[in-house]
């Protein structure tokens, strides 16, 4: 893989873009693609550093970093790279406009497990594509309706799904809004992608922060095709969703369907998240260890009971020393705590 080509390719599509015709304000920031061993940062070559972890914003060099790692991540179609590129260059938008509305992801993973919900999710999930699909502003009043049923009955949880949907789902909807600049077709194609996920009768209706990735950026584009601007106050306190409310005033009512898949599904997911753990904690090494976690892959863990499972690593702050460890690990949490844990196990250690 050379990296150096690579990065010449996307940033010649970048070079093309109007960034503050994409979203008031923006503007291009630098970016970096890197694998194991290498980095390719703004055209020029360094060591690999253990700062670059996933696809993401850092801090690096005093500035905000757009980051992707082509060795996990491969990505030969230049345009879909840079729109890949432009979602977390919106990431360093964010943190320079000082974002404040970031969801807690520990609390996140203790999402309560409410069939009841998960049906009322799914049915709000289909009626915003439909939104979209069919240009359906009845579907979109449909959509409002049934969110705010949940916003009623899990006003904390549902919160975090709306701040999700803020930092993710307003970063893809930029990023797609690159794509359909920079090529219609391809733009199409990853929307109705989207589409699909919302749609799907899988396990994805239950990896609830994935899922705000296409329902924040669907929303917006929605909105976007609506004809307004898209009112989005980094430093404030209320979420893209609150900022831009949409009309139900009209009290038509609004069916909920019952699906037969959301049980059998989700019993499936939870017997497949509790066998991992316990693989883990069957094969691997207990360390007792009293720390905060402060680092870690939103997009590879999740929460049975008191464990955490992590894919890849986890960073713990042991009394201000941080550790970080490469591995498959499951974290005992400390009872009643999303954050303080006890100890692990480690078992798959990650180069």
């Amino acid at each position: 893989m050379n990296l150096r080509q690579a990065y010449h390719a996307v940033n010649a599509v970048l070079d093309t873009l109007d960034f503050g015709a994409l979203f008031a304000g923006f503007h291009r920031y630098k970016c970096a693609l890197y694998t194991g061993s290498e980095i390719c940062l703004d055209g020029q070559m360094i060591p690999y550093q253990d700062d670059f972890r996933g696809n993401t914003a850092l801090e690096y060099g005093g500035e905000a970093i757009a980051i992707w790692n082509l060795e996990a991540d491969p990505v030969e179609d230049a345009e879909l790279l840079a729109y890949f590129l432009v979602h977390e260059m919106f990431h360093c938008h964010q943190r320079a406009n000082n974002e404040k509305r970031y969801p807690s992801e520990l609390v996140l993973l203790h999402y309560p497990g409410d069939l009841e919900n998960f049906q009322k999710k799914y049915n709000e999930n289909l009626y915003l594509a439909d939104a979209w699909q069919k240009h359906d502003e009845k579907a979109f009043r449909a959509f409002a309706r049934i969110r705010m049923m949940r916003m009623k009955a899990y006003p904390a949880m549902v919160r975090q799904e709306l701040m999700v949907e803020t930092i993710e789902g307003m970063a893809e909807y930029v990023g797609l809004k690159a794509l359909q600049t920079i090529n219609r077709e391809k733009f199409a194609v990853v929307v109705e992608e989207h589409l699909q996920k919302l749609r799907a009768q899988d396990g994805c209706l239950f990896d609830v922060r994935r899922s705000c990735y296409y329902s924040g950026a669907l929303y917006a584009l929605c909105l976007d095709r609506l004809g307004g601007k898209i009112q989005n106050v980094f430093d404030g306190e209320q979420t893209v969703y609150e900022q831009n409310p949409i009309n139900v005033s009209d009290g038509s009512a609004v069916e909920i369907k019952q699906y037969d898949f959301i049980p059998h599904q989700y019993a499936m997911v939870s017997e497949k998240r509790e066998k991992l753990i316990a693989e883990c904690i069957g094969q691997g090494k207990y360390t007792p260890c009293k720390a905060l976690i402060c680092g870690y892959d939103p997009m590879n863990m999740f929460r049975v009971g008191d464990f955490i499972y992590c894919k890849q690593f986890v960073c713990l702050d042991a009394g201000g020393t941080i550790q970080t460890v490469n591995a498959t690990v499951v974290l005992q949490l400390e009872e009643n705590s999303d954050q303080t844990i006890r100890g692990y196990y480690c078992a798959k250690q990650h180069p």
